[in-house]
């Protein structure tokens, strides 16, 4: 959200906005502590809503005016992201909440390829990254890689940026009712899958694992002593720290559209002494042309339909990407209670191919087993 927000609700109501940023690592915790303590827990925070109103019940019901604006203005593939139980609590943080490949113009230039027509196959696509990839003549890392895989950090994040390899392949980490792993998170559509993505660093060469570490951003805490509403939100998990001049591609003809691990929203605490003045803070908020200024001061893509083709995102390089995105089936989504449990337990397989630890099938049976066991997804759980 933008300080000219903040201001001028802090005139109409008296009430100040505090922003607090806290880093991804660790977040968990630090939420529990705070809603369990109540006073000291945060008026609004980001989350999301199947955890800290399914898993937990620390969110408070959106009023049905809003809920019902928010309702009619987003996409619709995003309808169901910020309700639980089909009730709405949440505002969903951003549109386009999925994964793109970023090229780099240049790398792709020097390598014969045309940036302007990228792969739309996973065949095309590993060719392509054969090509990026500069081998070292001694045998040992590359200099050069075609693909920045993510091997690193939470278990979660890995298994995200896996997930649209194994869609692509067929495969789904549950049941489409979330109340299933076996058969699922090992089935023989997620083996392959995932050795195809373990064989991108093993036997391909086109990844490497040596290639850097997602960095957590610092905390800050600035105390003020006017009335408030605190916002706590999640600092960005990692950045990109290559130097990518233009273009996101979706291959088209082998993955899945719009969805992701991360349906990220904002949240009301059902407990904060605050939480009418938070629901009047999200009601100023609700318009386009909130939307559009904040979404654009963090240089993301607005949620309410009105400004999807607005001038800012007709501008934006993943423009044309994502309209071809949305035009894809959505992948499935696993809105389930303990979804941070469960892609922790399938994030353990795919670190452990990747860092050669196992074969695929036997890692993705033991992940299975694991996810049924922790979450106790036995238990009929519908969205």
């Amino acid at each position: 959200m933008v300080r000219g927000q903040r201001k001028e609700f802090a005139k109409k109501s008296g009430y100040e906005v505090e922003v607090v940023t806290i880093p991804y690592q660790g977040y968990e915790a630090k939420y529990l502590a705070a809603f369990m303590a109540k006073s000291s827990a945060p008026d609004m925070f980001m989350g999301m809503t199947h955890q800290w109103c399914g898993q937990y019940d620390f969110c408070d019901k959106m009023p049905a005016d809003l809920a019902k604006a928010y309702d009619d203005n987003l996409p619709k593939y995003m309808a169901d992201v910020g309700k639980w139980k089909g009730a709405r609590y949440g505002i969903p943080i951003e549109h386009g909440n999925f994964q793109q490949m970023y090229i780099n113009v240049d790398m792709f230039k020097k390598a014969g390829l045309n940036p302007d027509d990228p792969p739309k196959t996973f065949d095309k696509w590993l060719a392509d990254m054969k090509k990026l990839t500069i081998a070292d003549p001694k045998g040992g890392e590359p200099t050069q890689v075609g693909f920045a895989i993510r091997s690193k950090g939470h278990p979660v994040g890995i298994t995200d940026k896996f997930l649209p390899f194994a869609h692509a392949w067929g495969a789904r980490m549950l049941s489409p009712d979330l109340d299933k792993a076996a058969g699922y998170a090992n089935s023989p559509q997620m083996v392959a899958a995932l050795t195809f993505f373990g064989d991108l660093v093993n036997k391909d060469k086109v990844a490497s694992l040596a290639f850097g570490n997602p960095e957590d951003a610092s905390a800050r805490n600035e105390p003020r002593s006017s009335p408030r509403v605190l916002v706590l939100r999640l600092a960005e998990e990692e950045r990109a720290r290559r130097n990518l001049q233009g273009g996101r591609t979706a291959l088209r003809e082998g993955m899945p559209g719009a969805g992701a691990l991360f349906p990220w929203t904002d949240l009301v605490y059902k407990n904060s002494p605050n939480k009418q003045v938070a629901w009047e803070f999200m009601r100023f908020i609700s318009n386009p042309k909130d939307d559009m200024e904040h979404h654009q001061s963090q240089g993301i893509l607005p949620v309410w339909t009105a400004n999807l083709d607005s001038a800012y995102v007709k501008s934006r390089p993943d423009y044309q990407s994502t309209k071809d995105m949305l035009a894809q089936t959505v992948p499935p989504t696993y809105f389930h209670p303990k979804s941070n449990e469960l892609a922790t337990a399938f994030g353990d397989a795919v670190v452990g191919v990747l860092f050669g630890k196992g074969q695929p099938k036997p890692l993705l049976d033991e992940a299975a087993a694991k996810m049924t066991a922790s979450s106790r997804i036995a238990v009929r759980c519908r969205r």
